[in-house]
């Protein structure tokens, strides 16, 4: 044993050990990590899921593949790590990180993604340098004081002193140097630990006896950084400046021999980590320098300072993912990512060429022993490449060429075909064609004078199955019989001649028929006839049958199927059936619109190329389609493929790329990686925006406590309206390639995809209830892994909508019916001797407060408890109808009383008539009935008449003729304005009337014939329509017919001058004198104070969001008018039809946005200083910036605050109120003064001069002043309030004021009846109210006021 030991060390100490320093590490870079240049790497790890982990002196980071998580101590986050500089990571077997830290330890529960610090006691003990979890879960601690343990039962360190442990030198003797200072930790596989510490060499350390066994000195500082235990048992130890040893047999105990790896570069002598490639068995050691490689048989070691193009540099650690490959992370920031397994494409690279040409894409290939490759080279010329030796000829130097004019050769060779008699045919792209024999020296064919090649510009050559051959030339398609005769096709169908066809590629079916892909009309099949000519048909976007214009090539594969590609379509499949070509890029999943190539394996596979990725497709008997990228990772270097650069020999697939080829052997199954060691995890959960890490720990513990990574139930509370899962599957390279699906189970009926720029599941506003959530993601090669788990979401209920809230408003609903039934009972009781008239006038007024809260309790449940609409509907309607009913009543009453009062005002009556139908309509249409309104004169509907009272004079006569109409019959409402009366006729073809009814037609509970038609009355309806009517002078008439209808025609005056004053409502006016009762200002800072309803401003809220749009109107309603539109385009109908104070607008909306409808208000004449306040969920900088160059006044981003659109919608009005407050207190307006801009100046000066034009004038209202200031009456509105602050009326009676103020000034003693007739008041009592209101003082007070100012002049003078 000892002989052969000796032997061993022998030939390992005379082995020659040859150590070189090469530029470029020979493994496959395939991904590069950036970090922050001052982000210094120390350590790297992968955790049981594979997410990678790095300790950085910026802290903890994770990385997914596509996002850094950063864990830190920060001012606003103190305490979340003792030291941000973290040396060392492990994992427990309770998935919980320890971090070691220069400050002490952290301990990170990934499921909690809560950080606890612990200390170990005394000074040295204060740097973690090292960390290791042992086999039996046992986490071990390195630092200057020496090893410690954690123990998990008692949550308390266990440090291994010279008082609690047993120290012993390589003899076995008990050592004197009882301190170590532990650098690496690593496990024997026996129970046992190997320690390398920094100056005390390596160390066994046996847990149970708690014995120290030192091994004997390695080296000169007997220095022992790194530790690694190969899988041959081998014990590589990296030094600290004393390069790397290796210890064949450690099992053997501290004495064992060790040898000295000769390393002969300078810098390789610091080594940090040591690993095994997992593949090939090579020792890896990151150093100073870069890393070396180490042989594991013959041990020799060469040293590399580069991968790929980027220097590696200092090197601190190394690590293996899931997947076997290797990283290395460095100084610099970047981390590397090595394939350790061979790549499955092989690049050729292209010789030397001794004229130094500058080589591109090989453009076509050709090889008929595997060996010596015929390639067409860009930007031009021939090779002539021996792929087994590298040896590359050039153009002339090729045999056989040297005699042929150099310009054939100086363009690109575009097809290279074998003719079925051993020639060589080369396709040039601007000199013909070259033809080169067995044996002889090339030829030129040029198009003159052969007369079947039209272009020397020719793109494709191909031979078919009887020996032709067809030439696709830039305009035109030849062929060439075997006998060298040919001809260029003149190609045609029922459509007409195909010129200028640029044909790239040809193929053949098995019929015969040949398919000729062209660069700008699509696809042509050219079809042989008996009689030797040929029948064409194209496939283009115009018949439907090919969806671009250009097509690269056609292919038949082995199951005769044709396919189809192109540069801007991708893949396309012909369907027989249809007779058309099919794209099938999306449905099979290739990315991109461009496809170079193609070809077909032994197999019967596809192989495609596109932009830097190679595509195989594999169809199974079962008709499913797997397709698999390749792309750099697999050995496809960046390729830039060339069209139709693909060439097959025997099993082997050659593609042509930049200066060289990209070949190949096919399997049935090419080795990829197991995909089961690809993760899919949860990396986030987003609600309304917010990351998980950024929402606060209450809201975090509402939505999950368990980090999204591990959670598996989600409750979404009723206030988050948007809720995202993020995932990420953990390949770490071509991760742009990975695709994702995602399934809500009672949501979704199929899955949604998406791709790695959008890779979350996001889901809105989601009914309560209880959904189940399904992940799945697809790799590069077509493979798709699924989540191993499903993940609940329980979306929450408003507490509104909870079972106990139902319970209470159902205890509400009914406590409510059973207290107004009661109480009405009650009042029966009481009053049951009074005559039924008095009973019924009497009950009304109190039975309208119960019906009242009962409509109230309904709108609550129906805002709190959405849902239920057709039964509140049901409610609704019927309290509706009671209330009705009982308006009705108390309008009878007022009409015995006397009390019935008319306030006409001027507005659209057709309009109104039209409304009344409407509303009425859905009654009609219950018993099949055709209610038709037709009305004359359409341009002069605007009269004068009471609302309210011809509302209910309506109601009664079409609810009238509905009840007593047969089914399925006809009402028709007509309208006719003559000689300043509008007559309205309302005919039906009901039962008709009676004579003798007709006699008492307007007696008050008249029993009509209600019951015969199965419908209720009261009685009381057409006896109030007769007194509404006699109170709007007018007449009403009946005509009736039994069994034919009846027709009910009133009269009524539409003139102005046929009501007194008292009957007249002046709506505007009474307006401004309300607007000046709320208060006066002292200065323009002073507050307005709320504003009412009162107040007279209306505002319009733009919004397509019903929900939000209702709550809007809600909270606005309360203060202003408010009018609503679902978008731009109806919000423009309104602003020029209504006066507006402020228009409120979403951005986002259909039809038209709120950016457009903003620029179309203030490029407006008319209304563009209307002030426009805009809400958006954007709230990029750009999208504000571009929101207030547009025009807007004020810019609210979502979500928002309603209280907070209130305090801006009201600091908006405020400020037109003070503008018409200042503009009201000033008894002597000069325009002059009012900083006007001058477009603005003249207005008021204008609109001023008018109204003084016509001071004496009682009559002139807004029509005459809009017609006198030339522009409509919405206009006029809207330029008055945002200059003046004043409506139209409002403006006018000021004007009118402040002359009466100049007139009193300059004739003191004119007296009051006087001077309000000359500013057009007729009624001085009246003046005097209007002056008192607008000034606060009365016209003598302010003659008394102006006196004194005068006295106080002339004595200062």
């Amino acid at each position: 044993m000892l002989a052969k030991r000796l032997l061993y060390i022998f030939s390992c100490l005379f082995c020659y050990v040859l150590t070189t320093v090469s530029q470029n590490l020979p493994y496959r870079l395939v991904n590069t990590i950036h970090l922050s240049p001052a982000d210094e790497c120390r350590w790297m790890m992968f955790d049981h899921g594979g997410l990678m982990w790095l300790g950085t002196n910026s802290g903890l980071k994770s990385w997914d593949g596509y996002d850094f998580h950063n864990f830190r101590s920060t001012a606003f986050s103190p305490g979340i790590l003792p030291n941000n500089t973290v040396l060392s990571i492990t994992e427990d077997y309770n998935k919980i990180l320890w971090l070691g830290t220069r400050n002490g330890l952290a301990r990170f529960d990934m499921k909690t993604r809560s950080f606890n610090t612990l200390f170990i006691e005394g000074d040295s003990y204060r740097t973690i340098y090292t960390l290791y979890t042992s086999t039996d879960g046992t986490v071990w601690i390195g630092t200057d004081g020496g090893l410690t343990r954690y123990d998990e039962k008692t949550h308390k360190f266990d440090t291994y002193t010279e008082k609690n442990s047993i120290y012993l030198d390589s003899d076995g003797k008990k050592s004197a140097d009882r301190h170590i200072s532990v650098k690496s930790i690593i496990d024997d596989g026996h129970g046992n630990l190997y320690l390398g510490t920094w100056s005390d060499g390596v160390l066994i350390f046996n847990p149970k006896k708690r014995t120290f066994q030192r091994y004997e000195k390695i080296n000169n500082f007997n220095s022992a950084y790194s530790l690694h235990l190969d899988s041959k048992g081998r014990l590589w130890i990296g030094s600290w400046s004393e390069g790397l040893q290796m210890i064949p047999n450690p099992e053997q105990g501290p004495r064992a021999e060790h040898l000295n790896i000769s390393i002969n570069a300078t810098g390789f002598n610091t080594f940090y980590k040591i690993i095994e490639d997992p593949i090939s068995h090579k020792i890896w050691a990151s150093s100073r320098e870069g890393i070396c490689l180490i042989d594991p048989i013959t041990l020799q070691a060469n040293c590399y300072t580069y991968a790929g193009t980027n220097p590696i540099g200092l090197c601190y650690n190394l690590n293996i993912d899931n997947m076997g490959n290797i990283w290395a992370a460095t100084f610099s920031g970047h981390i590397y990512q090595f394939a350790s397994s061979s790549a499955i494409f092989q690049f050729s690279q292209l010789g030397n060429i001794k004229y130094h040409v500058n080589i591109g894409a090989v453009s076509s290939i050709y090889t008929a022993d595997g060996t010596w490759f015929w390639l067409g080279v860009s930007p031009n010329g021939l090779v002539l490449y021996n792929k087994k030796d590298g040896k590359t000829l050039y153009n002339t130097d090729i045999p056989g060429f040297a005699e042929l004019n150099n310009t054939g050769l100086s363009t690109r060779i575009t097809s290279i075909i074998r003719r079925y008699n051993g020639q060589l045919w080369f396709a040039t792209n601007s000199n013909g064609i070259m033809v080169k024999g067995n044996g002889k020296a090339a030829e030129a064919i040029y198009s003159n004078p052969n007369s079947w090649l039209r272009d020397n510009v020719v793109n494709t050559l191909f031979e078919d199955h009887n020996k032709n051959l067809w030439v696709g030339q830039r305009a035109y398609l030849s062929f060439v019989r075997p006998d060298g005769s040919g001809e260029a096709l003149v190609m045609k169908d029922e459509s007409g001649n195909y010129p200028f066809c640029d044909v790239r590629g040809i193929t053949e079916d098995k019929e015969g028929n040949i398919w000729a892909a062209t660069e700008n009309i699509g696809i042509i099949k050219v079809t042989p006839k008996k009689d030797g000519s040929f029948a064409f048909h194209r496939y283009y976007p115009e018949n439907h049958k090919y969806a671009v214009e250009d097509a690269t090539n056609c292919f038949i594969d082995s199951r005769n199927i044709l396919w189809a590609i192109s540069n801007s379509g991708g893949l396309f499949r012909y369907d027989t059936e249809k007779d058309c070509f099919e794209p099938v890029n999306k449905k099979y999943g290739i990315d991109g619109d461009k496809v170079f190539a193609i070809s077909e394996d032994n197999y019967g596979h596809l192989w495609l190329n596109s932009d830097e990725c190679i595509i195989r497709l594999i169809f199974d008997d079962k008709g499913k389609t797997f397709v698999t990228h390749f792309t750099e990772e697999d050995g496809v270097q960046n390729a830039s493929f060339f069209p139709n650069s693909v060439f097959k020999y025997k099993d082997e697939m050659y593609f042509g790329a930049n200066n060289g080829i990209i070949s190949f052997i096919p399997k049935r199954d090419i080795n990829i990686n197991d995909t089961s060691k690809r993760k899919l995890i949860v990396t986030d959960i987003i609600a309304d925006g917010v990351s998980y890490t950024d929402l606060d720990s209450t809201e975090r513990a509402r939505i999950s406590p368990i980090a999204p990574r591990y959670t598996r139930t989600i409750e979404v509370p009723s206030d988050i309206k948007r809720l995202s899962v993020e995932f990420s599957l953990l390949t770490y390279s071509s991760q742009a390639r990975n695709k994702y699906a995602y399934k809500l189970e009672g949501y979704d009926n199929d899955w949604r995809y998406t791709d790695n720029y959008q890779r979350m599941a996001s889901f809105e506003s989601l009914s309560p209830g209880s959904y189940t959530l399904h992940l799945r993601a697809c790799d590069n090669y077509g493979r798709w892994t699924e989540l191993s788990y499903t993940i609940k979401l329980k979306v929450l209920p408003p507490w509104y909508l909870s079972w106990w809230a139902y319970a209470t408003y159902i205890v509400l609903l009914i406590l409510s019916i059973y207290g107004s039934i009661r109480w009405y009972r009650n009042h029966i009781k009481t009053k049951n001797r009074l005559q039924m008239a008095v009973v019924f006038t009497n009950i009304t007024h109190e039975l309208l407060t119960p019906l009242t809260v009962i409509s109230a309790t309904i709108d609550m449940l129906r805002q709190k408890a959405p849902g239920h609409d057709e039964q509140y509907g049901i409610m609704q309607n019927n309290i509706n109808r009671l209330t009705r009913l009982l308006r009705q009543i108390l309008e009878v009453r007022k009409s015995q009383a006397g009390q019935l009062k008319l306030k006409v005002r001027k507005q659209n009556i057709a309009e109104f008539i039209e409304a009344a139908c409407d509303n009425i309509r859905p009654m009609a249409e219950a018993r099949g009935i055709k209610l038709v309104f037709n009305y004359r004169d359409s341009s002069k509907i605007d009269v004068w008449f009471d609302a309210d009272k011809m509302d209910k004079i309506l109601y009664n006569l079409l609810s009238n003729a509905v009840k007593y109409s047969h089914e399925n019959g006809q009402i028709v409402v007509e309208l006719q304005l003559k000689q300043k009366t509008m007559i309205i006729s309302v005919a039906d073809q009901g039962i008709g009337i009676s004579k003798e009814k007709l006699r008492h037609l307007y007696s008050r509970f008249l029993d009509g014939d209600y019951r015969r038609m199965n419908t209720v009355g009261t009685g009381i309806g057409l006896s109030l329509t007769h007194d509404l009517v006699v109170l709007h002078h007018g007449k009403i008439n009946c005509q009736s017919v039994e069994g034919e209808g009846t027709t009910f025609t009133i009269q009524i005056p539409t003139d102005k001058s046929a009501y007194s004053d008292e009957e007249i409502e002046y709506s505007e006016l009474a307006t401004s004198h309300r607007l000046n009762d709320v208060a006066t200002i002292n200065n323009d800072d002073e507050a307005i104070g709320d504003i009412e309803v009162a107040d007279g401003y209306t505002i319009l809220v733009v919004e397509d969001n019903e929900e939000l749009l209702s709550l809007m109107k809600q909270l606005l309603a309360q203060h202003f008018r408010v009018l609503t539109a679902k978008n731009g385009v109806q919000a423009l109908n309104i602003i020029q039809k209504e006066s507006l104070d402020l228009v409120i607008s979403d951005v986002m909306m259909p039809q038209m946005d709120g950016i457009e409808l903003t620029q179309r208000i203030k490029q407006s004449d008319d209304y563009g200083q209307l002030p426009v306040l805009l809400l958006t969920a954007k709230t990029r900088d750009e999208d504000r910036n571009k929101a207030y160059e547009t025009g807007a006044d004020q810019y609210m981003t979502k979500p928002f605050k309603l209280n907070e659109l209130l305090v801006r919608v009201q600091s908006i009005i405020k400020n037109r109120e003070r503008i018409r407050r200042k503009f009201s207190a000033q008894t002597e307006f000069v325009v002059e003064e009012q900083h006007y801009s001058n477009p603005d100046e003249t207005f008021v000066q204008k609109a001023i001069e008018c109204v003084k034009a016509h001071l004496d004038d009682a009559d002139y209202d807004r029509e005459g002043f809009a017609s006198d200031m030339m522009v409509s009456s919405s206009t006029l509105y809207n330029k008055l309030r945002a200059l003046t602050g004043q409506n139209i009326s409002g403006f006018i009676t000021s004007i009118r004021l402040k002359e009466a103020c100049r007139i009193a000034r300059r004739n003191p003693n004119i007296s009051l009846t006087e001077l309000s007739v000359r500013v057009g008041y007729n009624n001085p009592k009246y003046f005097s109210k209007c002056f008192k209101k607008e000034f606060d003082m009365t016209v003598k007070e302010y003659l008394q006021k102006e006196e004194v100012k005068s006295e106080e002049v002339k004595s200062e003078e």
